[in-house]
C-alpha cells in the first residue's frame, strides 16, 4: 500500500494523458474497421455482378475526405 501512495502523484497525470490517447486510437481503429467492411461489401457486390448502391459509394468517399 505504501508503494501506491508513492506512485499516485505520477499515476493521476499519466492516466489523464492516456485516456484521450486510448480514445483517439480506438476511434481510429473503429473508423478503419468500418471502412474495410464497406470496401469488402463493395468488392463482394462487384464480384457477383450486382449494382453498387450509391449510398455505399458516398459513405466510402465521405469517410476518406479530410
Amino acid at each position: 500500500m505504501h508503494v501506491l501512495n508513492d506512485l499516485s502523484p505520477l499515476l493521476i497525470p499519466l492516466m489523464a494523458l492516456l485516456i484521450p490517447i486510448v480514445w483517439i486510437i480506438a476511434g481510429a481503429a473503429l473508423k478503419i474497421t468500418r471502412l474495410n467492411l464497406l470496401h469488402e461489401t463493395v468488392r463482394h457486390l462487384s464480384s457477383n455482378g450486382q449494382p453498387i448502391p450509391p449510398e455505399l459509394l458516398s459513405k466510402i468517399v465521405d469517410t476518406k475526405s479530410p
